[in-house]
């Protein structure tokens, strides 16, 4: 019988290799459509502050176009940044993507002498990666834990984007501190 743990990470195997098996034009027409449903959800929400993280190509669901949308409407955007040494992440405030260098994982971040430190209380629109999304909201991340830290302390709506190969009806290996997000956007809707 397999622990939580080794079913977790089966999981995160197997959604790496579907999302990684999709076509590019596949993939583009589902970012564009999950782009769509967010710019939706953000014109009906109006949130003050989005936190959105900046998406890695070919594993997740592009988050550029959705920050070009933050920067056209005004709107504070708050990205992450992984805090070194730690499992923590830090957040601060961006104006351009020019403020963004490769950081932890090869992923996209803030360069902090570039931008203002966001702290607590967190609260707003929160966009959350994920590699895969019960139908009930539960988020299987990428095994680190810095969001399910991070989403602990942050009050406002949590937002996950996946695509819809990686969204299970009957739910998720998941534990007690795995985040569970308020709506899930794939190229079929909101969830």
């Amino acid at each position: 019988m397999q622990t939580i743990k080794e079913e977790k990470k089966l999981f995160r195997q197997q959604c790496k290799q579907l999302r990684l098996a999709m076509p590019q034009d596949t993939r583009k027409q589902a970012d564009r459509v999950i782009f769509q449903y967010a710019a939706e959800l953000i014109e009906k929400l109006q949130p003050t502050v989005i936190y959105c993280y900046v998406s890695s190509p070919l594993l997740e669901v592009d988050t550029l176009s959705l920050i070009d949308y933050a920067f056209s409407r005004g709107t504070e955007l708050v990205v992450p940044r992984c805090k070194p040494g730690t499992s923590e992440l830090e957040h601060y405030v961006i104006k351009s993507l020019s403020q963004l260098e490769k950081g932890a994982f090869g992923i996209m971040e803030p360069i902090p002498s570039l931008c203002k430190e966001k702290s607590e209380p967190y609260s707003g629109l929160c966009i959350v990666p994920g590699l895969a999304f019960g139908y009930d909201g539960i988020r299987l991340g990428y095994g680190k834990g810095y969001y399910d830290r991070f989403l602990q302390k942050f009050q406002g709506v949590k937002v996950g984007l996946c695509y819809d190969c990686c969204c299970f009806p009957e739910g998720i290996p998941h534990e007690t501190f795995d985040a569970g997000m308020d709506a899930v956007i794939t190229e079929k809707g909101i969830r």
